[in-house]
Formats: C-alpha cells, structure tokens, sequence
C-alpha cells in the first residue's frame, strides 16, 4: 500500500511536469546515453541538451532530461565531490529566516555560482526561486522552476526509492538530500552506504506513506571518488 500511493505522487508529478511519454521508471543506461551525448548527430548531443536545459525549454522530453542529467557525468566539469564554499556561505544566509536586500542578493550570488559548478544544484535552484518570487520577478522565476522540474522529473524518473533494486540514481550526493522535499519527506539523521554497492540509503522523518528510508544509487559518484583517491561526498 506505501509504494502504491508513493508511485501515485510520482506519476503525477512527472506527468504533471513533462512531456512523459518515455518508460516510467527506467534506470539509466550509462554506457548507452555516454554514446549519445558525445555523438555529435545525435538528438541528446550534450551542448545541445545542455542550451535547451538553460533556456528553461519547456519542450524538453523526460528522455532528453535524462541524457543532460545523467550525461554530465562524462563531461569534463563533472566533479561530484563536495568542496564549494558557497554552500556554507549560502547555507549561512538562508538560517537567518527574514531577509533584507543584502541578504537577497547575496542568496543569488551563491546560488549562480553553485550553480555554474553544479548547473543541477536543487538547493541552488530553490533558494533562487525563494528570491525571485519575493521580487517579483515572474518570468525569471518560470524560468527558474522549469529548470528544477527538469532535474527532479530525471530523478524521479529512475526509480521509486523504495529498495536497492529500484533506488533513486543520482550524480551527486547532496542531490539526495535536495530531493527529499520534492517527494514530500525529510531526513530522518542516517546516511548510510552499503557494503560492497554503490548504493546508500537515507533515514527519513515521519511521512504520510510510513516510509522509513529511501534508497539512492550513486555509482557515478563513488566511480569518480575512486577514481580520484578520495573525497567528500
């Protein structure tokens, strides 16, 4: 009965959200979207996904989401370990609950320049919706949310989250804890990875479904990690 109602809201809101008429849940082939996103012919040739995805294009399709989601873990920018200080910075300012003008532009100084790091940055993307809605600015704040829908939508797209098997697959830790609030939950305090998997888990507070964790597969990450000789995720 938890994953029924759980695969009602994810339905409805990649439905809501996107042109979805690809395979619901689908996790990613990345060996497959490697070879598309680097062929230069290809309809998911990575600049091209890329612009369509800064111009917050509305006509981009879940699988094009997917390819410019997943497909930036083979572009040359990719780092997925977490060394910016813009997000202590930009954490720092968000805990202060009311705002002046100061603050509001100090909020977009970091998020632009988390998100020229990490253009899938959720936290980034949410507090420069936060901004934007404060000053009224409703063009750039549909542009703004078309942006993160287009994340989010890629995400959910890949699994319910409910086990190993069929976990979220996201590029980037702090990616699983951004979309926590999307699915309607909050971090419950443990983070655990799992021997010998690419997979790790999240503890959640209590929610309406009576979830008790929610399942992420991060091969890209502990790939890089490896590859790398460490690193915080």
């Amino acid at each position: 009965m938890k994953r029924i109602c759980l695969l009602i809201v994810l339905f409805t809101a990649l439905t809501i959200n996107m042109n979805a008429q690809d395979e619901f849940f689908n996790s990613p082939n990345y060996s497959q979207i490697e070879a598309n996103v680097k062929e230069q012919s290809s309809s998911y040739y990575y600049p091209n996904l890329l612009k369509k995805y800064l111009d917050a294009n509305s006509e981009m399709t879940l699988e094009e989401a997917r390819h410019l989601y997943y497909g930036y873990v083979f572009q040359t920018n990719y780092v997925p370990t977490d060394t910016s200080t813009y997000n202590n910075k930009l954490a720092i300012t968000l805990s202060r609950g009311s705002f002046t003008p100061s603050d509001y532009a100090e909020i977009l100084e970091y998020s632009n320049a988390l998100l020229l790091q990490d253009p899938f940055n959720l936290r980034a993307l949410n507090a420069k919706l936060l901004v934007l809605a404060q000053q009224n600015k409703p063009d750039e704040y549909k542009k703004v949310a078309q942006q993160r829908s287009i994340v989010q939508n890629a995400i959910v797209s890949s699994g319910d989250g409910m086990t190993e098997k069929t976990a979220f697959y996201v590029i980037k830790v702090a990616h699983e804890y951004d979309i926590l609030p999307f699915l309607g939950y909050t971090y419950g305090g443990e983070d655990k990875i799992l021997r010998g998997n690419k997979v790790n888990y999240l503890s959640l507070g209590e929610n309406r479904f009576g979830i008790e964790r929610v399942y992420f597969n991060i091969t890209p990450v502990i790939e890089y990690v490896n590859a790398h000789g460490g690193g915080k995720m």
